[in-house]
């Protein structure tokens, strides 16, 4: 027998003979070794080796493990370097080392799997989505694929298995890593640092108390590029129960947008997102339609350095765009915001009759496509829905039959601040650049369902140019807004680029004020009223180039709109300062005529013309007021040229309405030249379709020498002297014109002749001499009439036809004008005399003569005669009287040798009379001659008039003759004088040459309280 054999005998008897409970020792000590041997040696040894197999065989991918480890006596187990390959031997998925250490004695006292600590190191996935080419979607569907055809093929139990008992004192991911491949936009998100760790996990554990500890976890993803997913709170499995925060930090957005960067235009170049927020989620056990109970509070969300781009130009900028305290319920569907608020936000866009630029960039290529498709009807209408700003909304008080439940939202407040939009229009302009910044618009609560009104403060700055204010209530339900508006200093030259089309004028200056309060449910129910005002508004015009329109301020005063209604009303409108120009240039165009730049004429501009005829603008205004007004007239057609003024315009025009039959009341006075007074009164109704009017118009004391370039081209005759006065009155009603007009010309004095082509045939002076009466005056009526619906009306032709009538008469039929002017004793109640002289002319002679044949036949009649003068007439005589003797003294002319007729315009221009005149002026009025000649050159370079040598030589001598003789003074005494010398030489001439008796002749006292009526003798007849 061998040893062997001999030594197992040996063991059995020895076995055999030890005590019972030696024997109990020795098998659990042989169990013990088989398990330890078992388990620490075997079972990783078949894990090691079938574990890859069967995971190959399951996911048809390579795996490969590096080690698997038990330790018997403590039961952790080890499982290091598992590696999930694709077919091309890349790494799919895996971990570095998972290590876990069951608590045996634990789980037997609770009665669960027990497991001291689980950790799994390193792990990682890299998945991808693939090209549509290989037929799958992402390189992990065919495992999902293979996992749900298993699930669904093994047969289901009727009763879900409760959970198992399951207790882990910690769990812990360590530097997880995950990386996404989208190949189809070439886009990578990758996670490199992925960390988990839950405490005291227990699967039965409820965490109803706050106080408990169990199920604490944490989880933290941090990016490759930056940006931090993290959350923590606590778990409860059954019912499903977690509480806890979650944080997005400074998540980069790019990396997203590079998803879809493929599907719009705009591109994406930098942006950050932040979000935290505190949830519960659980599970309803009674709910059926909402298993799930979500709540968030204290919701933070954030966009930050947001900026989109397109071909290197910027489009959008956002620095900041956050919702504070986001608190969401799921189950109620309700949301709650208490700010939203952005700020700093940069927009450039171009706006063309395609709309705006802006929006196919951040169109989606498939809906852009779609709407590009021809004959689409559907693409039409998405193409009409994407370009509609404003949808319509449902109507929300009309019930249905079934009613779904709606997610109600409210934002406690809404804060935009410092916004800077840019456009370029070019819709009804050429590239106009607007910018409105800052923009700040804050407004109050606003509900999803739209249950009150949305108050809101709106303020913004257009073009550094113009301040806007809005505040009010904007009721979205009712779609209606009602808004305090403001806007100020909004400069006006802004808008030249819309006026160029269509008038030839230049918007030089001016700022618009607009104050008032506007209500609207639509563009077409809009009313605002309020006042707006113009300022400092200066208009040129573009074809003289020259100042055609401005004021210093227009008002406009209780101003209300109502579009509805089609009315405007306005309660006054004030201008202070303002200003015309009428030019007529050298071909007799004015430059007015040609303000309004001709349309072509096409099928939208006569439905929008005929819609304007259609809905017709009432218009009320109450008043239209002048304050220091004037307006300037110049006609270049005429050689020399002719410039008038009117100036201290004031007045007003009261009660104008396009609706009622009451006319307005008119009442303006000014000055034309500054000393000739205008007036114009009466009533007008110019908004009516057949104007109304009954005006009187008023020229008083008009100095006839400013109309000399009219009376030298038509007349042939300059005037070297006398005034006019107008009353023109005119009424127009059912477009028939009725007038009459007063002319009164005193004074008038011809001058030298001129050479106008256009000038009447008819003899101008004989004219003059039979309508001037024996004070110096022509006195015309003419009584015009016409009709404006006459093709052939012209309103100066009618008037110029009525005087031209009465000129004809007179030269045509001169006796009967003197006809009756023997023995009527208005012609003889007085003596005329030369302006400045006392001495009876012949023809005064000859009514001397009549009038004392008059008294020679009724002796008992007697005469009083008392002096008169005409402080201005006479006093200019007298003026030139003195002066004449002044320059025949420093000249030393004898008075044989001096011109019989000195005025003006016929002065010498050379000579002893031209130095004594220049030395005269010198010596009177103190300064030097040369400079007067230097005013007239400035003055006519301003008026970009040239002069020849001659003309200027004039003008010079002109002025000269002028200023000095307004320099000589003639007192009150010497007036007294002349009254009583004229008053002296009719009763001499009566007395010494015609014989009547002294004593039928009385003096009155001439010197004492002057009659200044006229420069005469007023004769009186009396009684012995």
């Amino acid at each position: 027998m061998s040893a062997k054999p001999k030594k197992a005998i040996n063991l059995k008897q020895i076995y055999r003979q030890l005590p019972r409970y030696q024997k109990l020792l020795v098998l659990v000590l042989a169990l013990y070794l088989s398990f330890v041997t078992l388990l620490g040696l075997l079972i990783p040894s078949i894990a090691e080796q079938q574990l890859p197999i069967q995971l190959s065989e399951t996911l048809k991918r390579p795996v490969s493990l590096k080690d698997v480890s038990i330790n018997p006596f403590n039961l952790h187990v080890s499982l290091t370097e598992l590696h999930i390959f694709e077919e091309d031997n890349t790494k799919f998925t895996g971990f570095a080392a998972l290590n876990f250490e069951l608590s045996f004695w634990h789980s037997l006292i609770n009665g669960a799997i027990s497991i001291k600590d689980v950790t799994l190191t390193g792990p990682y996935l890299l998945a991808e989505r693939l090209s549509q080419t290989e037929g799958a979607e992402f390189n992990f569907s065919d495992i999902i694929t293979e996992m749900t055809n298993t699930t669904t093929s093994a047969p289901s139990e009727e009763n879900p298995a409760t959970l198992p008992h399951i207790m882990v004192e910690r769990l812990a991911i360590v530097s997880g890593n995950l990386n996404f491949i989208d190949t189809l936009t070439d886009s990578q998100l990758s996670y490199p640092d992925i960390n988990l760790d839950i405490k005291g996990f227990d699967t039965l554990t409820e965490i109803s108390n706050q106080q408990n500890a169990a199920n604490r976890f944490s989880i933290r993803l941090q990016g490759k590029n930056g940006g931090e997913i993290a959350t923590q709170g606590q778990l409860q499995l059954s019912p499903l129960n977690i509480t806890g925060s979650l944080q997005l930090k400074e998540i980069a957005l790019p990396e997203f947008w590079s998803f879809i960067s493929e599907e719009f235009q705009a591109h994406l170049d930098t942006g950050k997102f932040n979000f935290s927020t505190d949830f519960a989620l659980s599970m309803s056990e009674t709910s059926v339609e909402q298993p799930l109970i979500l709540t968030t509070s204290q919701g933070q969300f954030a966009l930050k350095d947001i900026l989109f781009t397109h071909e290197n130009r910027p489009l959008i900028s956002l620095p900041l765009f956050a919702a504070e305290n986001i608190a969401l319920n799921l189950s109620q569907q309700q949301l709650q915001i208490s700010r939203l608020y952005s700020e700093k936000l940069t927009l450039d866009g171009h706006v063309s009759a395609a709309g705006l630029d802006l929006v196919p960039l951040f169109m989606p290529n498939f809906i852009s496509t779609k709407t590009k498709e021809p004959g689409d009807t559907q693409a039409a209408e998405v193409n009409t829905e994407t370009s509609t700003p404003l949808p319509k909304l449902a109507v929300i008080d009309e019930p249905s039959v079934e009613t779904a439940s709606t997610w109600s939202a409210i934002i406690d407040k809404v804060e935009l601040k410092e916004f800077d939009i840019k456009v370029t229009e070019n819709l009804a302009s050429d590239n106009t650049q607007w910018q409105v910044s800052p923009l700040n618009l804050t407004t109050g609560k606003i509900y999803s369902d739209l249950r009150s009104p949305v108050q809101y403060q709106l303020d913004l700055a257009i073009n550094s140019a113009g301040q806007f204010n809005a505040s009010g209530e904007l009721n979205l339900k009712l779609q209606r807004i009602e808004s305090k508006i403001s806007l100020e200093d909004f400069s006006l030259p802004q808008l030249q680029a819309y006026l160029s089309p269509y008038l030839n004028i230049q918007l030089e200056q001016g700022r618009l004020d607009a104050h008032g309060v506007v209500k609207a449910s639509s563009i077409d129910d809009l009313v605002f009223s309020g006042d707006a005002a113009i300022n400092d508004l200066f208009v040129k015009d573009t074809i003289q180039n020259k100042a055609l329109l401005k004021w210093q301020s227009m008002t406009l005063s209780q101003l209300s709109l109502n579009q509805s209604k089609h009315l405007l009303s306005i309660d006054a409108i004030d201008f202070v300062k303002p200003y015309s120009r009428l030019i007529i240039a050298e071909d007799k165009s004015t430059n007015i005529g040609g303000l309004v730049i001709a349309q072509a004429s096409d099928e939208a501009n006569q439905e929008r013309l005929a819609k304007s005829k259609q809905d017709k603008l009432k218009i009320l205004i109450g008043k239209l007021g002048f304050t220091q007004g004037s307006t300037f007239f110049a006609d270049n057609s005429l050689t020399p040229n002719f410039a008038a003024s009117i100036e201290q315009l004031e007045g007003q025009v009261s009660q104008l309405s396009s609706t009622s039959t009451s006319p307005a009341k008119v009442d303006i006075k000014g000055k034309i030249d500054k000393y000739a007074p205008v007036t114009l009164k009466g009533e007008i109704n110019p908004l009516l379709e057949m104007p109304y009017l009954d005006l009187a118009l008023k020229f008083a004391n008009v100095e006839l020498t400013s109309v000399n370039p009219y009376s030298g081209t038509y007349a042939g005759y300059y005037i070297d002297k006398g005034q006019l006065s107008l009353d023109l009155n005119y009424q127009l009603e059912e477009n028939k014109l009725q007038g009459s007009n007063h002319m009164v010309v005193d004074q008038l004095t011809l001058g030298e002749r001129s050479d106008s082509s256009l000038a009447t045939s008819l003899p101008v002076t004989l004219a003059i001499a039979l309508l001037q009466d024996r004070h110096g005056v022509i006195d015309l009526g003419l009584d015009v009439s016409g009709d404006l619906d006459s093709p052939e009306f012209s309103f100066g032709g009618i008037i110029l036809t009525a005087f031209t009538n009465v000129i004809t008469k007179a030269v045509t039929a001169p006796f009967s004008l003197l006809s009756g002017i023997f023995g009527d004793s208005d012609a003889l109640d007085s003596i005329a005399f030369g302006s400045g002289l006392a001495k009876i002319s012949d023809s005064e002679a000859d009514k001397l003569e009549t009038l004392t044949k008059a008294l020679t036949e009724r002796p008992k009649l007697t005469l009083s005669v008392e002096g008169a003068i005409d402080p201005i007439a006479d006093s200019q005589e007298l003026k030139m009287h003195m002066l004449t003797q002044k320059l025949a003294q420093i000249g030393k002319i004898t008075p044989d040798v001096m011109p019989r007729k000195l005025s003006a315009s016929q002065f010498p221009t050379q000579g002893p009379l031209s130095d004594a005149l220049i030395s005269l002026y010198e010596s009177e009025v103190g300064s030097k001659a040369d400079e007067i000649k230097a005013q007239i050159m400035a003055k006519n370079e301003q008026d970009e008039t040239q002069l020849s040598d001659e003309e200027l030589n004039i003008q010079w001598h002109i002025a000269l003759y002028n200023l000095v003789l307004n320099h000589q003074e003639v007192d009150e005494l010497m007036l007294g004088d002349l009254a009583t010398e004229r008053a002296l030489a009719v009763k001499a001439h009566l007395v010494d040459i015609n014989k009547l008796e002294p004593s039928r002749i009385f003096l009155l006292d001439s010197r004492i309280d002057t009659n200044q009526g006229a420069q005469e003798a007023i004769l009186t007849l009396g009684a012995e």
